[in-house]
């Protein structure tokens, strides 16, 4: 589900992808990826939120064909990223990149700034001669605010201008997706700040951002809708807007929340507190089928509905304009807004 009104950039349906297993190997097959559909608006900004190892760095590389899948389709502008051939993927590479969490690693610690932004414009842009590639460099380094770095090394320069030299070697390639892997994290609290305005004066109507995060308070001001993800599947897709307001999000969303301390005008919610009296007596086995979240939900246990929930896959619930969430708790009677 895209923003409403805008025509779908890229789209992913039943995507799967799984790690593990094999002839020689001892340790079971971990679904990274369970069924997983999305789709990312022309322009829209898009926050992938979950915990560590939820998939989401998975997902911004299948999106980018970083990463193979097991099954599902993935289509950029309308093409099939699986299907490309080398020159197409080529041709499509300029069209979408990936900002990493270690931006470092892509710099050549024995360059100038102003060396590694012309290599990549002759990579990317080669219809561009001498002039052309020294304007360009001048007009990045320019909007990125660092035009007097421009004859720095590496070594030379802090985090948060590292990163910004690695978006400037992105814009190059004129891109209309990137899938930026928790921009801030490592940053101070000043630096995260400057990377997020940077972040949005970077942006125009043609380029669409998926930002991979776990910071929920980060993405609130800078995103336009929200996708949450647990143990390789989207459990909700919500509009900024509607955020820790709507009156009605996945537990595990609102457990992601007061984590956040987003819900401070809120009255206390206790979603996420199962006792252990209460999870002894009716402990059951998640099946590989049931909701991912059905171990640990309190919601489930107080609606009595912990056996449909470790068993069968809840399907989306639309709850409000252009929010859904993946829970049967939502369609049970004498349910109640959690927020």
């Amino acid at each position: 589900m895209s923003a409403e009104g805008r025509a779908p950039l890229v789209e992913a349906r039943g995507v799967v992808k799984t790690y593990g297993g094999g002839l020689f190997r001892r340790q079971g097959v971990t679904r990274a990826l369970d069924d997983v559909d999305l789709d990312i608006g022309v322009g829209e900004v898009v926050a992938l939120i979950g915990e560590s190892g939820s998939g989401k760095t998975t997902l911004g590389k299948v999106l980018l064909r970083l990463t193979s899948v097991d099954s599902g389709r993935v289509t950029f502008e309308g093409q099939d990223v699986f299907a490309a051939g080398a020159a197409a993927l080529r041709q499509m590479r300029r069209r979408f990149q990936m900002v990493f969490q270690n931006q470092a690693a892509n710099l050549h610690p024995k360059m100038t700034v102003r060396e590694m932004m012309d290599e990549s414009i002759r990579l990317h842009r080669p219809e561009l001669d001498d002039a052309g590639r020294t304007a360009l460099t001048s007009t990045l380094l320019e909007r990125v605010g660092l035009s007097a770095r421009a004859d720095q090394r590496p070594a030379s320069l802090s985090g948060g201008e590292k990163r910004r030299v690695g978006l400037a070697r992105i814009l190059a390639t004129k891109p209309r997706l990137i899938v930026a892997d928790e921009p801030t994290s490592g940053l101070d609290a000043a630096i995260k700040q400057q990377t997020i305005t940077l972040l949005k004066h970077l942006k125009d109507a043609d380029l669409a951002y998926l930002l991979i995060s776990h910071d929920l308070g980060l993405v609130r001001k800078i995103s336009e809708r929200v996708v949450v993800m647990l143990k390789g599947r989207i459990i909700e897709d919500v509009p900024v807007e509607r955020l820790g307001v709507s009156g009605t999000h996945h537990p595990y969303t609102l457990r992601l929340m007061q984590a956040a301390e987003l819900l401070e005008d809120h009255a206390p919610s206790t979603e996420g507190e199962v006792t252990r009296a209460g999870a002894a007596a009716e402990r059951v086995e998640v099946t590989s089928a049931g909701c991912v979240y059905a171990g640990d939900c309190a919601l489930a246990r107080r609606l009595g509905i912990l056996s449909k929930c470790a068993s069968e896959r809840p399907q989306f619930v639309d709850v409000g304009e252009r929010h859904r969430v993946a829970c049967f708790g939502l369609t049970e009677p004498g349910r109640e807004s959690n927020v």
